[in-house]
Formats: C-alpha cells, sequence, structure tokens
C-alpha cells in the first residue's frame, strides 16, 4: 500500500550525486560535489522525504558514516579551519569527523578532495593530509568535547555547537550540503536525531518549534535537538547554501513530514495522551483495529508519521473523534492522507452528539494541518469526508481545540 505519511519518495545513497548550485568565494564555496566516505561499506542508506529534504531545496550527502559506539560526553560539533602550504603533508588522528575542502586541491590519505567535496574519518584512525597542486584550506568538523582543538595545528575555530542532546545509539553521522533556490523552501520536517547548520552562503528564514522564526546570513548557526519540526526558507532573489552534520538514529526515515504547533490556541484535545479517544470509525485498512498499522487511533497520535486509512471508503469515510469532557470547540484541524492519485480528501464536515452540522472545510492539498475557526459545544464529534479522490481514505490528523466545560 503506498502514500504512506512518512514521505519516503526518494533514497540517497553515498553513490548518489543530486547538482548544487551556488557562488564561490575565498570563505566558501558551493560548487558540484560528489560524495565521498572513508568506509563506503559502513555507510548504510539515508531515505530522504520528496526532493531530500523536500519543497525545491537541493540535497547532496557529501559524507556518512555509522558510530558503533557514541564517545563519552559531553559532545558537540567543533569545526576548525586549518591550512597546509603546496605540498605540505601532516598526520594526525582525531575523534570522529567530516572534512571540507575549502580552496585548493587536497588529499586525503591519497583520495583527492576537489573544492566543495568532502569526506567522513573514523575515530582515532590516523590519517593524512596534504595540499597538492598550490597550497589547501580545509575544514575539520569533529565530534569531540566542546573546547577541543586538533593536536599539532595553530588552527583557527570557525564554530562549536552546544552539547547535543539525546544521540541515538550507534548513530548514523550525516554530512550534508543543501541549496534553496530564490523564494525556495524545505518541507517542515522532522530528524530522528539532532542537527546542526551553517549558514554558507546566502540568507534564508530558519523556523523550528523552539526559537520561531529567526533570519540567518552568511557564517551564522543553529542547532535542534532530535524530532523537532523545522523549515528553512530563502527570499531572497539569490541562491542560498548552508551546511548541516546530523546524528541520527538509522532505522527511522532520515526526514518526516512536520508542521509547527501553534501558539495560543492552547491544547489539542483530540490527542490520545490528552484523554481523547477513537469513538467509531467507517473502517481501517486492512479489517485491522484501531491500534492497527493504518488504523483510527493514528489520526489521534500528535505523529504525522503514522496515519488512518480506511478500507476503500472514500467519500463514505468517517471517524468518531470522543472528548475528555463537553467542550467548546473554538478550532478544528485536519491532515488529509494522499497516495497521489487517490486517496487525498479535499473537503469534510463535523457532526456534534447534539445533532449539529458544521462546515463544509476545504482542505487545499495534503502537505500540511489546515486548522478552521468554530464555535459549537459537544464531546462527540464525527469528522465526515465529503469531496475526495476516492479509494483509502483517511487522515494523518485530526485536531480539536477549545474549552472544556466544568
Amino acid at each position: 500500500m503506498a502514500g504512506t505519511k512518512r514521505i519516503l519518495a526518494g533514497i540517497l545513497a553515498v553513490c548518489v550525486l543530486l547538482v548544487a548550485c551556488g557562488r564561490s568565494s575565498e570563505s566558501s564555496a558551493v560548487t558540484a560535489v560528489a560524495p565521498t566516505l572513508a568506509e563506503p561499506a559502513e555507510a548504510g542508506q539515508i531515505s530522504m522525504g520528496g526532493s531530500a529534504l523536500g519543497g525545491n531545496a537541493q540535497t547532496t550527502v557529501l559524507a556518512q558514516l555509522k558510530l558503533d559506539v557514541v564517545p563519552a560526553g559531553p559532545l558537540g560539533w567543533v569545526t576548525h579551519r586549518l591550512e597546509l602550504a603546496p605540498g605540505e603533508m601532516t598526520t594526525h588522528p582525531h575523534q570522529t569527523a567530516f572534512v571540507y575542502a575549502g580552496n585548493g586541491s587536497h588529499e586525503l590519505d591519497g583520495q583527492s578532495l576537489l573544492q566543495g567535496q568532502g569526506a567522513a574519518v573514523q575515530s582515532d584512525i590516523e590519517h593524512r593530509h596534504r595540499a597538492i597542486d598550490g597550497p589547501s584550506t580545509f575544514w575539520e568538523t569533529r565530534l569531540d568535547r566542546p573546547g577541543s582543538a586538533p593536536a599539532g595545528f595553530d588552527a583557527e575555530i570557525i564554530f562549536e555547537s552546544p552539547v547535543l542532546e539525546d544521540i541515538p545509539d550507534s548513530p548514523l553521522a550525516v554530512f550534508v550540503l543543501v541549496v534553496i533556490p530564490p523564494g525556495g523552501e524545505t518541507s517542515v520536517h522532522t530528524h530522528p536525531g539532532p542537527e546542526f547548520i551553517y549558514q554558507l552562503s546566502g540568507g534564508i528564514d530558519y523556523q523550528n518549534d523552539i526559537v520561531g522564526v529567526r533570519q540567518m546570513t552568511e557564517g551564522d548557526v543553529e542547532g535542534i535537538p532530535p524530532v523537532t519540526s523545522v523549515q528553512k526558507r530563502n527570499p531572497s532573489g539569490e541562491d542560498a547554501a548552508f551546511l548541516s552534520w546530523f546524528l541520527v538514529d538509522a532505522s527511522q526515515p532520515f526526514a518526516s513530514p512536520a508542521f509547527f504547533h501553534p501558539s495560543g490556541i492552547g491544547r489539542n484535545l483530540a490527542l490520545l495522551e490528552n484523554g481523547a479517544s477513537v469513538a467509531a470509525v467507517s473502517s481501517n485498512f486492512g479489517g485491522g483495529g484501531n491500534d492497527s498499522a493504518f488504523g483510527a487511533a493514528n489520526a489521534l497520535d500528535g505523529d504525522p508519521a503514522t496515519e488512518w486509512s480506511s478500507e476503500s471508503d472514500g467519500d463514505q469515510a468517517w471517524i468518531d473523534v470522543e472528548l475528555p469532557s463537553v467542550t467548546n470547540v473554538t478550532s478544528v484541524g485536519f491532515w488529509t492522507r494522499t497516495m497521489g492519485d487517490s486517496a487525498q480528501v479535499n473537503s469534510f464536515r463535523v457532526t456534534t452528539d447534539r445533532d449539529e452540522t458544521y462546515g463544509l472545510f476545504s482542505v487545499d492539498d495534503a502537505t500540511t494541518i489546515y486548522r478552521f475557526d468554530t464555535q459549537f459545544t459537544a464531546k462527540r464529534l464525527r469528522f465526515e469526508l465529503l469531496d475526495t479522490t476516492g479509494g483509502n481514505t483517511g487522515a494523518l490528523e485530526i485536531e480539536v481545540y477549545g474549552d472544556a466545560i466544568p
């Protein structure tokens, strides 16, 4: 069954190259890059939704490396800028790191890295850097203790992330370049591990569920813990590029669809964890129960990576939501599932346990949740699907906001 809520439209492995174009300068370069890896057999795969991070952003995996053991903390991403004179060579070990070639041609253990390319270096493995065909400037971003520095180098620190929170066990470390075209954006999404970004060129409007919206320009940094809704938008007339470092749970999708949680409208009373329940449903896919893989409870779990799918109910699908108590309902939300050519909801209505019907409520697309202002009192609400594209219709998420009546 296609069209599950997780965005799994693309698989990016180490051998995949997505062309990313931008501007070059002495301090940063955005060029077409070829992914590189210290140990390809250990990389596994990254599954990303839509066009990599969604929207029309272009994402290139520069390097990735599986960590069998996470070093003792505290840990952060620590980046230094290092320079080698023509022909100069140095050998050293350090913690797990990603190398990013800046200006000039760079050689890492005999592997040539052109400007804008990246590679992974395993922990405590002695490796050799060499400048070829002139001087070489490169970055080393190490997963290391804050305040640490590469031994044997007079290096300039570029940034140091805050201490990373909730690192998964045996994570996949991933290093990517993202280019957003003028007026472009990523989708709203989450990652199964912490992310840290450095703005390489141009500017973006960066939004997450913790800080809200901030403007980022060249040299700015930002990070988020796992499963935090995030989106990057480029309001300018030129490409914007940033580098991202991740430590993710490799068993989970790299990026899952998400939405920004609204502020100022209170608690979602349709959440299972807030006491709501599925009172009845037209059907669940495969004849399963409400707690099955595509059961109705998925529409009330607050997780857009799960979904309720009916058994080919089309326009006749419905779901009854029981609130914890009688409520003055001020807003309802609906996020339709889709299977591309089928299963998408265009409109729905709400009928209460007082036999009052509200709507029609129109849903523009399946990319996010749509919320609608209401004013009625009820404890039980039936969401009835009206105009759909037929098939296994259902919902990713259903929300209800309002004030409980004592």
